[in-house]
């Protein structure tokens, strides 16, 4: 459905507020304290502003969502790998797709049960193999908002890149450890031009082995941030920086499912269908592999590269009236190839797949934001108008198959060994597995080889995407500022289209919506607010429904969500939130491939998730920070068809500790100690469609440790460290055929510059 009118009216309300606003500006208080674009770094855990809830920077109790901030301190000292473990101390979210999966943009994460479709990095979409190495901060903003088109309903996440620091100067930062781990970083600022100008250098170069049988990555990054001051009241930033991953696909090709023929209903035999599941198919994750299993062999490759350009202009007419431009470009192009066992059956044997995979997703998008603070008698606003268009082009020179079990495929495979000498692998045992058979060892086909001797497995040449989004939130402020709304109206314009080989249209797409969001924070004292948020939501998809085949119109959202904020409590020691949650999504196309049957289920459900969420920064003494948080998810599909079934990623319960210690005197002073836990209650399920209901994750609970300690030596102040990630060797499946990893053991040496 095409709404232009309803655009066109959109733009003009905009327009029209803009100039009533700046009418409006009449008295000369100044209404930010801090720049309304950016937030200031934080020491410690505990953050007290989000640029991410409202657009503005804004203190987190008066912003009327959930919002959990990862600060920069907490990333240095939790993290060892790489953005998907970034998130592993945030709870309602869980890692649903595998990385290194093939395709240049897929999705990550499920937040409060839903499936994410965003990583955004200050404040557009930003792909999946984001490099930590430009992460200043990582804000979780927990239900859909107006602000970021269109948004999902549990929730996005938004990633703060890192910007020059005030004052000259950086550090240095060698790391080994475990697995043949290799690493060398530098982050160093640059002032110049009178302070004018500054630059901040990031590069890093990692090299690890890993811990599979066939295992390893290599990693080079490479970037500058920057800012300049073109005017007293004009500023001009920049960032750039290239990402280039290589290695062996090991998440690609990790885990094997397992068929268990189950008597599910109990009566007796195993011939039944029980809510959708074959008795005599049914699919668990699997009980006989060992940790180290993979798949693939050192013939088969994973080439990443990533390119990234942001460039934006501020301006500030007056203290109430603030301009932003920027624009966002990505690309991404990866290359991957893997051969895969994926599901064993019941006697045990499972076929080979062997697959190269080329994608690349390009984006490019322009945001420009008015930021407008005026007083309607003693009612305080906080306008932001806004404009966002997005061009996402994906493509790539496709995927080619060879499979024994395929009888298009199979002469080809054979016509391969006969070119080649090789010999292939076609199926794979239970017993192979038991017997220790290196089956890393096998001979697989090149890249080249797939590419001329298999078949393209989709008829795909490119896919086009334009979203065109107008918003408009007014932050306004009663009673002397201790009640504040948040409305927000959003309408968004898609374009889809996608082009087969040789040129012809095969789909289109278009929808448009219109959103609204409002919130209320009430503060019952300067440390302490209740808030509610009520918004929606709209996915446009070009699905027909099973039975009648007909179009079925978008998905929609709606979301409500009700909470208390604490902020510097007990003398400044205690800060946080407790929220609970009900969103529930209509019309929800289900399509995923069955590996069983070779084709996809599909189903049209609606779905519901009620939750509650808590999460606490305590300082009990000036040098001991702590960090905990808890959620407790109910997420599942409700309805008529798939009643009752699960959504993926979605954990029960979830709770995580975090903690770090500073001894202040004797002879460790400056020494900091810490760690933390992370323990996930299941069943969690790793699909969303009805066959795989049973392939889930029990739980887990996992152990991570870190010490600092400061050193002297040739006339220059060091800093020894060491991380033990998954101290306790704990094993478990993430998402979808994709583990955990094994212990690491980290050391690292850091000076300033």
């Amino acid at each position: 459905m095409k709404l232009p009118i309803q655009t066109k009216t959109l733009a003009i309300a905009l327009g029209l507020s803009a100039v009533l606003a700046s009418s409006a500006m009449a008295q000369d208080d100044e209404t930010y304290t801090l720049s309304p674009f950016s937030v200031t770094a934080t020491e410690g855990y505990t953050a007290t502003n989000t640029i991410s809830g409202t657009g503005l920077n804004t203190p987190l109790i008066n912003v009327p969502m959930s919002i959990n901030v990862i600060t920069s301190d907490f990333l240095d000292d939790s993290l060892i790998g790489d953005f998907v473990e970034a998130l592993d101390y945030n709870t309602s979210i869980t890692q649903t797709t595998r990385n290194n999966l093939g395709d240049a943009r897929p999705s990550s994460f499920a937040i409060r049960g839903f499936r994410n479709r965003n990583l955004l990095v200050d404040g557009v979409l930003g792909g999946l193999y984001l490099p930590v190495q430009m992460v200043d901060r990582v804000e979780v903003v927990k239900g859909p908002n107006t602000l970021y088109g269109q948004s999902d309903p549990g929730g996005l996440v938004n990633v703060v890149t890192k910007t020059p620091l005030a004052q000259e100067g950086g550090h240095i930062t060698a790391k080994a450890g475990t697995n043949e781990w290799y690493q060398l970083r530098l982050d160093y600022t640059i002032r110049a031009m009178d302070d004018k100008l500054g630059l901040r250098v990031l590069t890093d170069h990692k090299e690890t082995n890993g811990w599979r049988w066939v295992d390893g990555q290599r990693t080079k990054f490479m970037g500058i941030s920057g800012n300049y001051k073109l005017a007293e009241n004009t500023d001009f930033d920049f960032l750039t920086g290239k990402n280039e991953i290589s290695g062996f696909p090991t998440q690609r090709a990790t885990w094997s499912f397992e068929r268990i023929p189950t008597d599910l209903n109990g009566d007796g035999d195993m011939v039944d269908n029980v809510d959708g599941v074959g008795e005599a198919n049914t699919r668990y994750n699997n009980t006989f592999i060992p940790p180290e299993y993979v798949t693939s062999t050192r013939g088969n490759i994973f080439e990443s590269d990533n390119d990234f350009l942001s460039l934006g202009i501020r301006h500030r007419f007056s203290e109430r009236h603030n301009l932003q431009y920027k624009y966002n470009f990505n690309d991404s192009h990866q290359e991957v190839s893997f051969r895969e066992f994926n599901t064993f059956d019941q006697f045990g044997e499972s076929n080979s797949n062997m697959t190269i995979n080329d994608s690349r997703a390009r984006d490019e998008v322009h945001t420009i934001n008015d930021i407008i603070s005026f007083d309607t008698g003693e009612v305080r606003h906080q306008l932001l108008l806004g404009a966002r268009k997005s061009e996402d082009i994906r493509g790539g020179s496709g995927s080619y198959r060879l499979r024994a079990v395929v009888p298009t495929e199979e002469p080809r495979l054979r016509q391969l060994e006969a070119d080649s000498g090789k010999t292939f692998r076609d199926f794979l045992y239970k017993e192979d597995i038991r017997n220790g058979v290196p089956i890393w060892e096998d001979d697989v086909a090149s890249p080249e080889e797939l590419r001329t001797y298999g078949l393209r497995a989709n008829q795909n040449d490119r896919s086009f995407q334009k979203i065109t989004t107008f918003y408009a939130t007014d932050n306004i402020f009663f009673n002397d500022g201790k009640f504040n709304l948040l409305l927000g109206v959003r309408n968004t314009d898609v374009k889809q289209r996608s082009v087969a080989l040789g040129g012809a249209e095969t789909d289109s797409l278009e929808g448009s919506d219109t959103n609204f969001q409002i919130g209320a924070v009430y503060r019952i004292n300067p440390n302490l607010s209740v808030f509610g948020n009520l918004a929606d939501a709209f996915e446009p998809q070009n699905a027909t429904d099973p039975d009648t085949n007909e179009f079925i119109g978008p998905q929609t959202s709606d979301a409500i969500e009700l909470g208390l904020k604490f902020a510097g409590l007990y003398d400044g020691k205690l800060s946080g939130s407790i929220a609970a949650f009900e969103i529930k999504k209509d019309n929800v196309s289900r399509s995923d491939y069955n590996p069983v049957t070779f084709m996809s289920d599909r189903a049209i459900t609606n779905d519901k998730s009620t939750g509650i969420e808590f999460e606490l920064f305590y300082n009990p003494t000036n040098n001991w920070n702590i960090v905990a948080a808890y959620s407790y998810i109910d997420a599942k599909v409700v309805g008529e068809v798939a009643t009752g079934l699960p959504l993926e990623g979605a954990t029960p319960h979830r709770f995580t500790l975090f903690n770090s210690y500073t001894v202040q005197e004797g002879p460790l002073e400056g020494a900091r100690f810490g760690g933390g836990l992370v323990w996930a209650d299941g069943p969690i399920p790793q699909f969303g469609n009805i066959a795989n209901r049973y392939v889930t994750e029990d739980g887990y609970v996992t152990f991570d440790l870190f010490a600092r300690f400061p050193v002297t030596f040739g006339e220059r102040d060091w800093q020894i460290g060491i991380n033990i990630d998954n101290a306790t060797d704990e094993f478990f499946v993430r998402s979808r055929a994709a583990t955990n990893e094994a212990r690491q053991i980290l050391f690292s040496l850091s000076t300033d510059l």
